[in-house]
């Protein structure tokens, strides 16, 4: 690795040091949303295991169901982008080294 290079990766560092509380604080509220949808998501699949079987074939059922799914991979997707920023960061400061 270069002279340029250690260059640009200590800005970008320094980048993210001036931002971490920031950082940290989108975390936690994405963190605290992840619940809300988990917490929503489970009330809809009790909601659906709650009802009778012929309802839950139904359109209602089945909608409840896909909204439940969707839910789950909404939960998923900020898991990724919590993970995404902690790897990123870890990457550079690897790189680093």
């Amino acid at each position: 690795m270069n002279k340029a290079t250690r260059k640009t990766l200590a800005d970008f560092t320094a980048q993210i040091e001036a931002i971490k509380d920031q950082l940290a604080d989108i975390q936690g509220q994405l963190e605290s949303i992840k619940g809300e949808i988990e917490t929503v998501g489970e009330e809809e699949i009790e909601k659906f295991d709650n009802m009778p079987e012929g309802l839950q074939a139904g359109d209602k059922g089945q909608a409840m169901q896909e909204g439940a799914d969707a839910l789950e991979s909404a939960s998923s997707d900020l898991d990724d982008a919590i993970n995404g920023i902690e790897s990123a960061v870890s990457n550079i400061e690897t790189a680093m080294q």
